[in-house]
């Protein structure tokens, strides 16, 4: 079978696996598995990732899936394979109804769902229905969603996306509307259990075509509401082009009496906001008490015949609220106004508090859309339009950015250059800038057949704010051997308990940071800061390289690591939220940077430095493979543009002069090892040995070279030829500069995991030397190599490194080295507990940790090391 069918058919016989250390040898046959956050009260259905052990699993055989022991349907694709060709990753999705507390995988016949979900073309359009909804997808044209419908009643029509541009941020006067143009329709699947089709196109108005967009629709067997997911990739000019709004528009049908049409919105506490466009609550006359509850609970009210002889005689009077705004306008406070129509004014105060859900609902008592916003209020400003609830057609609105807010402005911050002396920061012409970074918004809809219960509300709106989410136990991604080489907790001695503590308390102090600090917005979301400023009691958010953290040295991969070990959904949501930051706002889909990714600074893409281990793709594997998210899919395959873009954009280019020995130049690490994470995730996912051979080829460059991975100046410069991918050693500098970051962006396990699956034993050696002799004795140095030199490696990062080499030599004394190294390191001592600050030194009391230096980078690096060496080298731990 191809490798991107889905599984299924008949089962394969088990074939026989290389024997190597940690990998199961015999078949899995059943997978525990778990919601995240506890069973959802309500669901839109999930999607998730499942690790098999090499060899456990063929690809064809069928998997079957239990909810409380009953079976369930679940639709199955693999997403990865080991290298003999067993699968390592599945790809699983379920429906909204699937909400049992315990679930389980196991090989088997899946179950059948009652009415399949299919999609098919038929004339201009794709037709998606699972026997409850009919979702028409255009194939080109300005409405990508012609039609929603449920059984017999059209829901929605007219699906619209909508962007407005100003020329000036001062002036929200001078705006353009551009609407997105479909261009391309691609059914990815066709169900039975969950088909997706993915449409593409640009923004279009008078004769321009700008950012790039993809907008891709879900639909499960028997679910009333549908998925979608939008992205763009910038392309205009940051200079001239303002967004001041960015959204999609639905025309929603009114066939009820406007007293028994309604508005909801949720909040993110679970609290409803719910009014009819016709009041019958609050009047100086009593309607009746029947009628009042009816209203209030969104259901029909009684017939006007039954109501109270003056209400009924004068109730057509009153008024009709025909327009309605949600705006979040910060992570702290959200407005609801209302109006009659365009020649009132607003009431402003309609409605207001902290946090609302995104989620919202306009239609009546025989039926209406729901809709909602994931992430809303963390990504601000957003907000929500409903215009002419009382008119026969309303228009619906979701804002991903909203045009109440200020223009978006993506210039830098200052034309000046500060210097990398004091500021930190790297400043080159042309280099910051935002073409090619791209966003993603997730929207769900609902074709519903009554206006919601108030507890229905707050059950889809906590789906929106905290969507559920299947995994597998920590146990189970262990045993697989998958992520190269991490460890399970390990509280056995009161020193090992200490370590596991640090990590908890690291974790939740950033989790309180993001709040108390609101690192919140539409492009910042998902990002921390890189360094504190203990003076002000402010992390330096202003001060060039030390501002956003970009996830500096694998800040995003400790906090996948945390929740693979533990099961924490704090790390989850952290690790999510930074790895979709990363992978969007922070590298580049197309353009002069494609497949480079921006180091940290103030703007998110302000500073020189474009570099591949930014953008590479090991640390975004981890969101893929654990949710099969079909968007990071896209960017994983993104980053192999990276090989062509460093022919232009060298990562040395500032350091050393110029050459003509290669067609470019590069670092063996961290740029070739990003590559080859890059290239490893292409192989593992299609199967395709061509990029294996790229890995192979570097490989045995690099064996050739006489000072191996000590080769190069400026920390291991060496040539590099995108079309062979061959490295080439200048010959020159061999053993000088500093490789201090060399391995600091998960070079370590990019390497580790990379030599389970690709056996080049000349490599493995190179390897073996530089773990070994990196911080080795002068005596030791000489021996080897003639000559004694400094690697200027930093303790912490390269304290994994030394315990690798004594566990693949089998040497106590190296292992127990690797522990010295980090426990000796201040820089990699658990912080003590934060304190609070308060009174006249702030604005607001704030926390923080009581030390000199407070760094991302030292939490990152500490953490990835305690994980590592109590997997490498158990026995050593303290």
């Amino acid at each position: 079978m191809s490798r991107r069918v889905f599984l299924g058919g008949s089962a394969a016989a088990a074939a026989a696996v290389l024997a190597r250390p940690g990998f199961a040898q015999t078949p899995v046959d059943r997978v525990p598995l778990r919601w995240l956050a506890g069973p959802p009260a309500a669901s839109t259905g999930s999607s998730f990732g499942v690790p098999w052990p090499r060899g456990a699993l063929r690809e064809g055989t069928p998997l079957a899936l239990t909810s409380d022991g009953n079976p369930v349907p679940v639709q199955s694709r693999p997403l990865a394979f080991w290298p003999d060709g067993s699968v390592k990753w599945t790809a699983h999705a379920v429906t909204g109804g699937v909400t049992g507390e315990s679930l389980e995988l196991r090989r088997g016949t899946p179950a059948a769902p009652a009415a399949p979900v299919t999609a098919k073309r038929s004339g201009g359009e794709v037709v998606l229905a699972n026997g409850v909804l009919a979702v028409h997808v255009a194939t080109s044209g300005g409405v990508v969603l012609p039609e929603i419908s449920r059984g017999e009643r059209t829901t929605a029509t007219d699906g619209t996306l909508l962007l407005r541009l100003q020329d000036d941020p001062e002036r929200p006067e001078n705006h353009q509307r551009l609407t997105g143009a479909v261009q391309q329709v691609e059914i990815e699947q066709s169900g039975p259990v969950r088909a997706v089709v993915k449409a593409s196109g640009t923004y279009r108005a008078g004769g321009r075509s700008i950012l790039p967009w993809t907008l891709r629709i879900y639909l499960g067997a028997g679910d009333e509401s549908l998925r979608l997911v939008h992205s763009f990739v910038w392309d205009a000019d940051e200079k001239r082009d303002f967004v001041s709004g960015l959204g999609m528009s639905f025309s929603v049908p009114m066939t009820d009496a406007a007293h028994d049409r309604h508005v909801r919105f949720g909040t993110a506490e679970g609290g409803v906001w719910g009014e009819a466009v016709r009041g019958l609550t609050g009047l100086r006359r009593d309607p009746g008490r029947a009628v009042r509850e009816a209203q209030v609970e969104g259901n029909a009210t009684p017939p006007v015949e039954q109501w109270s002889e003056k209400v009924r005689a004068g109730y057509q009077q009153l008024p009709l609220w025909n327009d309605y705004t949600l705006f979040q306008e910060s992570a702290r406070h959200f407005a609801i106004w209302k109006r009659v129509g365009e020649r009132g004014s607003w009431l402003k105060h309609a409605g207001s508090g902290e946090r609302a859900a995104g989620f919202g609902y306009l239609g009546g008592v025989s039926g209406g859309l729901a809709f909602g916003m994931r992430d809303f209020w963390q990504r601000f400003p957003r907000s929500i339009d409903i215009r002419g609830a009382a008119r026969d057609s309303a228009e619906v609105t979701l804002w991903s950015y909203a045009p109440q807010a200020a223009a978006m402005d993506l210039r830098t911050y200052d034309t000046e250059a500060h210097g990398l002396d004091l500021a930190y920061e790297d400043v080159q012409e042309g280099f910051g800038t935002p073409e090619g970074v791209m966003r993603s918004t997730e929207m769900t809809l609902w074709a519903l057949e009554s206006t919601p219960s108030r507890d229905q509300v707050a059950a889809l709106s906590r789906a929106q704010t905290d969507p559920p989410q299947i995994v597998a136990e920590p146990q189970t991604y262990h045993a697989a051997g998958v992520f190269g080489r991490w460890s399970l907790p390990d509280r056995s001695t009161p020193d090992r308990a200490a370590l596991e503590d640090s990590i908890s308390r690291d974790l939740e102090f950033y989790t309180g940071q993001v709040d108390q600090r609101e690192w919140y917005g539409f492009w910042h979301h998902g990002d921390v800061m890189h360094t504190y400023d203990a003076d002000r009691h402010e992390w330096r958010y202003d001060v060039g390289g030390f501002a956003w953290d970009n996830a500096e040295l694998g800040t995003d991969a400790m906090l996948w690591y945390a929740f693979l070990r533990s099961g924490d959904p704090r790390a989850f949501r952290l690790a999510r939220a930074m790895t979709q930051h990363v992978a969007e706002v922070d590298t580049y889909h197309s353009g002069r940077f494609a497949g480079l990714g921006s180091r940290h600074a103030v703007v998110h893409w302000g500073d020189g430095a474009k570099e591949a281990r930014v953008a590479e793709s090991f640390t975004k594997r981890f969101a893929y493979y654990l949710t099969a998210d079909e968007l990071l899919g896209d960017v994983l395959r993104s980053t192999l543009q990276a090989d062509r873009t460093l022919l232009e954009v060298e990562p040395l280019r500032e350091v050393l002069p110029p050459q003509d020995e290669a067609p470019t130049r590069l670092r063996i690490g961290p740029d070739w090892y990003a590559l080859v994470s890059n290239w490893l995730t292409e192989w593992e996912r299609t199967g395709e040995t061509k990029w294996r051979d790229r890995i192979v080829t570097g490989m045995r460059d690099i064996a050739t070279f006489p000072a191996g991975l000590f080769t190069g100046e400026a920390g291991g410069a060496v040539g590099f030829d995108p079309e062979t991918a061959h490295l080439t050693n200048f010959e020159r500098g061999d053993f000088e500069g500093s490789r201090n970051l060399s391995m600091a962006f998960l070079g370590e396990q990019i390497l580790w995991e990379t030599l389970d699956l690709v056996d080049v034993p000349e490599f493995r050696q190179v390897y073996l030397d530089f773990a070994k002799y990196g911080q080795a004795t002068p005596e030791e140095k000489r021996a080897r190599y003639g000559r004694d030199f400094d690697a200027n490696l930093f303790p912490t990062i390269y304290s994994r490194v030394s315990a690798w080499a004594g566990e693949q030599l089998d040497d106590p004394a190296l292992r127990r080295r690797g522990w010295r190294e980090f426990l000796d390191d201040p820089d990699g001592r658990p912080w003590p507990a934060p304190v609070r600050v308060g009174g006249s030194a702030v604005a607001a009391p704030v926390e923080e940790i009581p030390v000199e230096t407070t760094a991302t980078n030292d939490a990152a690096q500490r953490t990835l090391a305690i994980i590592s060496l109590l997997a490498i080298a158990p026995q050593e731990a303290p």
